[in-house]
């Protein structure tokens, strides 16, 4: 009846509590209890241990040692900091140690530029930013290593070098160049750029200077290892070429102009070699428009960037399309911002010294100074990468073509 099902359950719960297996459980169930109890009671058991045991004159002096230990890491690793923070190699316009010469001579011989860079020294393209899996602007630094990490373990990330091939392909496109017999490539650095247009160009002659004697060597020998004989090099300031005006249908200028202490003479000099009809394009770091006034920060970081690299100073996109209509010689003046495409390329040169140490370690056990210059060199890429991606430096890309005489 009724009455019985209260007691048929009563009686099942009764036997299943008394079951082995039951018992079992509800054991299990009071030992993790009492062990969490336990846990508890033996760590505050020990904490009270440890609080008196500082209490002593014993715990006191370790605690003391431990205390001094902090502090002098702290102080070291802010001396470490404030060593990364001071730029070392300001600009200097004649040819010791900190000139542009110098510092492209070195990076040369040393080989470890091209080794990581390969031919092409110069930012690379990552364009469309929403295929770029290994890739977010707003990663912090060691999420965005992690992530590119992961991207270049499972070939999801864009290849380094590949990118920088891909830039020159873009900044050709963008420069609407035609068909030109005769090219100046202006800051060819070891002659990627200059190689890449001689391939383009087979009828074209293809001119590629710098200011690096090493630089003009190490290009010839790439040329020469490549079988183009419409390319070569030579050591010439572009602030005082001596070609004849009217000369070239493509000057081309990518990543020099940041290294030229007059910005405005190296846009002349380029248009005056420039034949009517032919067509100049540059690209180069720049910083924002100087409205509104930079800041107190603004300015230290500027400063940093430019004596870190031993750059003169940056101006801003739009000064260099001013620079190229004061000439009274270009028309069709026109600027892009390419900093969003070419972002990821600092952090990239960070990563892909992580990923592959040997080379530079191999040069640091022969030259143990140079890691410190490596470490530096490091640590201002990421400085770029912040000012790039904060507004304060810009990715600038100009370009126009020279008018016909009247």
């Amino acid at each position: 009846g009724a009455g019985e099902a209260p007691q048929l359950r009563s009686a099942a719960a009764a036997a299943a509590l008394t079951s082995p297996g039951s018992r079992s459980g509800i054991a299990r169930s009071a030992l993790s209890a009492s062990s969490v109890t336990s846990f508890g009671s033996s760590l505050w058991r020990h904490g009270g241990y440890v609080w008196a045991w500082l209490g002593t004159p014993q715990g006191q002096k370790w605690a003391g040692g431990f205390a001094i230990g902090v502090f002098v890491v702290w102080m070291i690793l802010g001396k470490i900091k404030d060593w990364l923070d001071t730029p070392s190699r300001p600009y200097s316009a004649d040819n010791n140690e900190n000139s542009v010469r110098s510092e492209y001579d070195q990076w040369t011989k040393e080989g470890v530029v091209e080794h990581y860079w390969g031919e092409h020294i110069h930012m690379g393209s990552y364009a469309p930013l929403y295929v770029q899996k290994g890739y977010s602007k707003d990663d912090s630094f060691l999420w965005s290593f992690i992530r590119a990490t992961y991207g270049h373990l499972t070939g999801t990330y864009k290849d380094f070098i590949s990118a920088k091939l891909d830039f020159s392909r873009e900044m050709l496109q963008w420069a609407n160049a035609g068909a030109p017999k005769k090219i100046l490539d202006v800051g060819c650095g070891i002659g990627g750029t200059s190689r890449f247009l001689a391939k383009t160009f087979p009828q074209a002659e293809v001119t590629g200077i710098t200011l690096s004697p090493e630089q003009a060597k190490r290009a010839a020998d790439l040329a020469k290892k490549a079988g183009l004989k419409n390319v070569k090099f030579e050591v010439v300031n572009a602030l005082d070429m001596y070609f004849a005006d009217d000369t070239f249908d493509l000057v081309w200028g990518c990543e020099s102009g940041e290294h030229m202490p007059d910005k405005q003479k190296y846009i002349e000099e380029m248009t005056r070699v420039l034949a009517p009809g032919g067509r100049l394009a540059v690209a180069t770091w720049c910083e924002r428009d100087p409205e509104p006034p930079f800041t107190a920060q603004e300015l230290k970081d500027l400063k940093y960037v430019y004596e870190e690299w031993s750059h003169p100073y940056f101006v801003s996109i739009n000064q260099y399309g001013k620079f190229m209509e004061n000439t009274g010689k270009l028309e069709n003046v026109s600027t892009d911002d390419w900093t969003d495409q070419t972002l990821p390329s600092w952090r990239h040169s960070i990563w892909v010294g992580v990923w592959s140490p040997w080379y530079w370690l191999k040069l640091t056990l022969q030259r143990p100074k140079a890691f410190l210059g490596f470490l530096r060199d490091a640590y201002c890429l990421e400085k770029f990468h912040q000012g790039m991606k904060s507004g304060l430096l810009r990715y600038g890309m100009i370009k126009a073509t020279k008018k016909h005489s009247a």
